[in-house]
């Protein structure tokens, strides 16, 4: 039986490209979304860029040239990339030359999406010496006014405090996982995307930070 990530990647995979001549994966390739979670705490946390990650998602990177838009998958190795099928071409949305990063997965009526949420290259400029803040910063201008049924879409994110309310009540066409945060920086390698642990909804809508609490050495 296929999984979900299955299923997502042969919605959005076209032909399988091999390259005939070496590429530095280092300058393409995204952080993977760590498997631990790490505690929110308000005095340092609060303007971490972070963002929300939808259940069952994987992080893709979409290549534009001048003519056509490949998709690269994190743990893929070698000289191979996949051309995406017309409904995932993103050359009229992130421009030419562009490396844009993005969530992989399917929404509440079955309908598989790429919501870009970074970028390391935008209209050939090189954006991985930026902060998470001014990286950001230009994803959301370039696509924000586009609207999110698309196949291709601007990602909601923000400083991790105002993450943790959208994650309890805003209305969302997908099923949530966490929130994960954005490296600061693309130009040296992550160690990946912490998963942070959501806020507790308290009494009043307060929101409160849970507290993870280790186990005593034996």
């Amino acid at each position: 039986m296929a999984t979900p990530s299955d299923v997502q990647r042969q919605d959005v995979c076209g032909l399988r490209i091999d390259i005939c001549v070496e590429f530095d994966r280092s300058g393409l390739n995204y952080a993977k979304l760590c498997d631990a979670f790490v505690q929110h705490r308000t005095a340092t946390d609060a303007t971490t860029i972070s963002t929300l990650v939808p259940r069952d998602a994987e992080i893709v990177t979409l290549i534009t040239t001048a003519t056509e838009t490949f998709v690269l998958f994190p743990e893929a190795s070698g000289n191979s990339l996949f051309m995406v099928r017309p409904s995932f071409s993103a050359r009229h949305i992130v421009g030419a030359d562009s490396v844009a990063h993005g969530w992989l997965y399917r929404d509440r009526r079955q309908r598989t999406h790429v919501a870009v949420f970074d970028a390391s290259r935008l209209k050939g400029v090189d954006l991985r010496a930026q902060s998470a803040l001014q990286r950001h910063t230009s994803v959301h201008a370039q696509l924000n006014a586009l609207p999110t049924n698309t196949s291709i879409h601007y990602h909601w994110s923000g400083h991790e405090e105002h993450c943790m309310r959208p994650f309890h009540h805003m209305k969302l066409g997908f099923d949530l996982c966490c929130i994960a945060r954005l490296p600061d920086d693309l130009a040296v390698a992550s160690p990946g995307m912490q998963r942070v642990l959501p806020c507790l909804l308290v009494a009043d809508g307060d929101l409160r930070p849970p507290r993870i609490v280790l186990p005593r050495p034996r």
